[in-house]
């Protein structure tokens, strides 16, 4: 009894921590951000989301200051970031001012209410950071983009942004920060981070998150040793095939893929339940390794229902995400997150972003 008590008290003490720091992230990054947006034009603020290198750089000194004054620091809160599959920030903007949703991933609505989630959206990934950037493959490379359902017509759009969405890493086909692509070297690596602002959520549609290291607690070594092997076929996401297509003349696959990846003594994944495969349909370890890693999600998911106001950041490397089913209503009031992406850029090559762009990474 003494030892369940202890663990009890460890656990809830545990929790403690985090909503506290959750909690000083939160708001100084809201009053950082406040205070900037009462000192700038609504044009200026249109202005500065063109460029996000320059914002974050202007937002980051103001948000280490108001953490300062709480005791602590983006350093401190990058750590936190880091060891969280989903960081979650409660009511850190007001989304006022908003049209009715739309019915496309772009253009996401000029309006007081985007314009302050996507300025704040840049303030939490520079306060940890990371860049904020898109993909010049994915929807034109417009950095923030509409999560939305879609009416009748779009075909598979229409159908997807209406269904259930299993767990996967954004930019499964794009390599993990560190790496390179064997073919292409000009190839960007996936987001670290997958930045999610609520807008309307009127049905408490939750975000769906399974962290890692839950995964990994229900796969056997077989399992974890055939996860490391690179033996699986990864495909383009749909979002991104038309882009690839455009850019790179095809889709971007690839082969000799490995799912799990040891880095710097933790654990980080790549993979996507639609669009991954195993190389030899007769390899069945690698195919029943797959499974469990998909019964593991399926036992493993936690419901994030987003608010209006609320951030998520979840973590790309140590966590998979998807989505409950939002239903076919469109529009109006409906459903409505904006997303973008986070990237530590340090080791970016120059030739990794698209002419002309600060934050439109290849492809």
């Amino acid at each position: 009894m003494i030892i369940t008590l202890t663990y009890i008290t460890f656990i809830s003490l545990a929790r403690v921590g985090t909503q506290l720091i959750q909690a000083i992230f939160t708001e100084a990054v809201r009053v950082a951000v406040s205070e900037w947006r009462a000192n700038v034009t609504y044009e200026q603020v249109l202005e500065y989301l063109a460029r996000p290198g320059d914002l974050g750089r202007e937002l980051q000194p103001a948000i280490e200051r108001e953490l300062n004054s709480r005791g602590s620091s983006c350093a401190e809160v990058q750590a936190f970031a880091w060891a969280q599959p989903c960081l979650t920030l409660e009511g850190i903007f007001r989304p006022d001012d908003l049209p009715d949703t739309p019915i496309d991933f772009c253009p996401v609505p000029e309006a007081e209410g985007t314009v302050i989630a996507r300025v704040t959206a840049i303030a939490c990934l520079a306060a940890i950071n990371s860049a904020t950037v898109s993909y010049g493959s994915e929807n034109g490379g417009d950095l923030f983009v509409n999560l939305v359902v879609f009416p009748p017509g779009r075909g598979k759009f229409t159908v997807k942004s209406a269904d259930k969405m299993s767990g996967h890493t954004d930019g499964v086909t794009f390599p993990l920060r560190g790496y390179r692509d064997p073919l292409n070297e000009r190839i960007a690596p996936s987001p670290d981070f997958v930045c999610l602002s609520a807008l309307r959520n009127p049905k408490q549609v939750p975000t769906t998150v399974m962290p890692l290291d839950h995964l990994m607690a229900r796969l056997s070594q077989e399992h974890i040793d055939e996860l490391q092997k690179p033996q699986y076929i990864i495909g383009s996401q749909l979002t991104f095939q038309d882009g690839m297509v455009e850019i790179l003349g095809d889709e971007l696959d690839v082969d000799d893929a490995q799912l799990l990846f040891q880095m710097n003594g933790s654990w980080w994944i790549r993979f996507s339940h639609s669009t991954t495969q195993i190389a030899d349909i007769d390899h069945k370890s690698a195919q029943e390794a797959m499974d469990a890693l998909k019964h593991a999600c399926a036992d493993c998911a936690i419901a994030v229902p987003l608010q209006p106001g609320d951030i998520a950041l979840v973590n790309n490397r140590i966590a998979l995400h998807g989505r409950s089913e939002p239903g076919s209503e469109y529009g109006e009031q409906t459903r409505w997150l904006l997303r973008t992406y986070g990237l530590e850029i340090t080791d970016i090559d120059p030739s990794q972003w698209h002419e002309g762009s600060d934050f439109k990474l290849y492809p």
